[in-house]
């Protein structure tokens, strides 16, 4: 462990049953840093039975989640400004997606960051609202770019009631301890007609992932998921949809996109690894650009890594 890092492996940890069907009867997938990976027997959500105690998580989202490398991210802000262009590509599609399934301009990004997307939707007329548990991101949100970033919790800030047309939960619902309280809150500060947009990486079971760990001998949901232990939560479309239907959102749109676009920029896949066979597929999905054809097929189908949501609260009809 690098200097400075994190002892992320010797957090105190807490045991959990399926949040969603409340069963704690499941399968073992995997054990990553000690961290076991399980299936639900009853409604198939996969998540960690043992996690992070919630007080331990806010230390992760301190410093070490943004800077470190290890579970989270390296050098946040180094590497926006490196791959900005890149940045603003995905950012823009954003802008056009969310003007196509949302009304109104009145928008709060749950879970912020350092605000590079909030800037940069600013920038395209809509008006802006931020909330993030780092102090060291939410600081730079406010100090650096000049947004309306609030520190803590969206169950925690002060917010009016009803005052957002849109909320954004990106690349969050999968790190929350208690997911239903805070979409509980979300639906309290969505204007009649707003809507909650989600995304959710779509793990382990995942077409891609599950063919890898078949080229690597394993068996499907049985290889190493992202960040663990800040990712409590692995989902794929079914359980999602469940997640949000129980936490009061019913699912009026669905997208699909793909992850990685960044990260395969800052570390490219090892292609020449492993037995001649398993390197010359690699050769061929990296590349020579089988993975960009797959990828293209997989978002038209709903397919892809990425899963995107568009919901609302769910009216005392759907109850």
């Amino acid at each position: 462990m690098s200097r400075g890092a994190m002892d992320w492996k010797g957090l105190p940890r807490e045991s959990t049953d399926c949040i969603l069907c409340g069963s704690g009867s499941s399968r073992l997938l995997s054990v990553q840093d000690g961290w076991p990976v399980v299936r639900c027997n009853r409604c198939g959500l996969v998540y960690l039975r043992e996690r992070p105690s919630e007080r331990a998580v806010e230390e992760m989202y301190g410093k070490a989640y943004y800077e470190d490398g290890d579970v989270g991210y390296q050098g946040y802000v180094k590497t926006f400004e490196k791959y900005r262009r890149i940045f603003q590509g995905i950012f823009e599609r954003r802008n056009r997606d969310l003007r196509r399934h949302t009304e109104g301009n009145r928008l709060l990004e749950v879970g912020c960051a350092y605000g590079f997307l909030l800037d940069h939707l600013r920038d395209r007329g809509w008006n802006v609202t931020g909330v993030e548990v780092s102090p060291l991101s939410s600081a730079y949100a406010r100090d650096i770019l000049g947004l309306n970033v609030l520190t803590g919790t969206v169950e925690g800030v002060d917010l009016p009631l009803g005052s957002f047309d849109v909320v954004l939960l990106l690349d969050v619902l999968e790190h929350l301890h208690r997911p239903f309280d805070v979409l509980k809150r979300i639906g309290r500060l969505l204007s009649p007609g707003g809507i909650l947009v989600v995304q959710c990486p779509w793990e382990l079971f995942h077409w891609e992932e599950a063919a890898e760990a078949i080229l690597k001998g394993m068996r499907p949901g049985t290889i190493r998921p992202d960040a663990v232990p800040a990712h409590l939560y692995f989902f794929n479309p079914s359980t999602l949809d469940k997640v949000l239907l129980k936490g009061g959102f019913r699912t009026v749109a669905r997208q699909s996109g793909n992850y990685g676009e960044i990260r395969r920029r800052i570390d490219p896949p090892a292609i020449w690894t492993g037995n001649p066979l398993t390197a010359s597929l690699r050769f061929l999905y990296f590349r020579l650009g089988l993975q960009r054809v797959l990828y293209a097929v997989a978002r038209l189908l709903h397919l892809g890594n990425g899963l995107i949501r568009y919901a609302k609260p769910l009216r005392e009809t759907d109850r």
